[in-house]
């Protein structure tokens, strides 16, 4: 399919009415306008909706609006907005946020680079009454473009800062993706997914400005990483590692990507990217095998010998993982 140049906008939206209006306006004063708007609902019972429907009457900016029913979730819910995107860069955009009138118009200087896969920015969150709360940079210090396989393979960009190439989505059906690593119970989230992608086959263009006030409020779906968490605890032998799961399926996927993938991403490397999860899983095997140990005595001599041998290096930039290392090491000295 050949895409029209330029960025679509995709909102996902379920009982949004309390701030989609001022989301809305900051996607029509973009100074430089999208392709699209399009509005993918999952079954509001309020008025998101009728919201939306003044602005296609009032912009010049086409607004589409599709209904699912039944509800997809938000993971779907992106996917298959963009899915029907006619840009050839995707913006994913949550509805109770607000755009800096900038954002397309600096992402778009990225987007004729055929190594490109993939944009991201840095964020401010905000309260519910748009008052600045604190930088959400997501790891980018300053602008730059990191090469393929730069990142770890479990990172995540929000897909709210993130804009992509619409033609990843053509490289896998995404009713095939994996297990979410953090939220094993559903499918890889759109973000998560596309991370993975673009990594794999492109660049990332990393731009050190904070182009969307990411709205923190009672009932966001992820937080700004300031509330409490209770992380999951690793599974213990026999149970099923979620991380390792994916890190399988991903290498699955990579291997079977389509031989025109290398067309459309010239610096996709095949070779080089399954090696690069193939160590991924490596590790996670062999942190496993820490936590399949007979004794605590066992489990110490595993936990040193990996420490020593490199094994806690991360793939992507050969830092130590220290709180790999505190986790397993917390797990060895309680256990019996």
């Amino acid at each position: 399919m050949r895409y029209e140049h330029g960025i679509s906008v995709v909102i996902a939206t379920h009982n949004g009415s309390a701030f989609i209006r001022e989301q809305l306006h900051s996607l029509v004063a973009q100074t430089v306008r999208p392709v699209e708007i399009i509005v993918s609902d999952d079954e509001s019972t309020d008025n998101t909706l009728e919201i939306v429907r003044e602005f296609v009457s009032l912009s010049n900016i086409p607004i589409i609006i599709f209904r699912n029913s039944p509800a997809l979730g938000f993971r779907d819910n992106f996917l298959r907005g963009a899915l029907r995107a006619r840009g050839h860069f995707v913006a994913f955009c949550d509805q109770d946020d607000i755009w800096d009138p900038r954002k397309i118009e600096l992402c778009s200087r990225h987007i004729d680079d055929r190594a490109v896969s993939m944009i991201a920015h840095t964020a401010v969150s905000v309260d519910a009454g748009n008052r600045a709360l604190r930088l959400f940079s997501q790891g980018i210090q300053r602008d730059g473009v990191k090469p393929p396989l730069s990142y770890d393979p479990w990172l995540t960009f929000f897909g709210f800062s993130i804009v992509f190439r619409r033609d990843l989505l053509d490289l896998w059906d995404i009713e095939d993706r994996f297990t979410d690593f953090i939220v094993p119970s559903a499918m890889i989230a759109h973000d998560r997914w596309v991370t993975f992608l673009a990594q794999v086959v492109g660049q990332v263009v990393e731009i050190d400005v904070p182009l969307v006030r990411y709205r923190q409020h009672g009932n966001n779906l992820f937080g700004d990483g300031t509330r409490a968490r209770h992380p999951r605890p690793r599974t213990a032998a026999g149970g099923s590692d979620p991380y390792r799961d994916a890190t399988a399926a991903m290498i699955r996927i990579v291997t079977r990507l389509p031989d025109a993938t290398a067309g459309a991403f010239p610096l996709f490397d095949r070779a080089r990217a399954v090696g690069f999860l193939q160590r991924a899983l490596h590790q996670l095997d062999e942190r496993e095998a820490v936590y399949r140990s007979a004794s605590r005595l066992d489990a110490l001599k595993r936990l040193w010998a990996l420490v020593t041998s490199g094994t806690y290096r991360a793939v992507h930039d050969g830092n130590i993982r220290w709180r790999s290392i505190a986790k397993d090491l917390k797990f060895t000295l309680v256990r019996r």
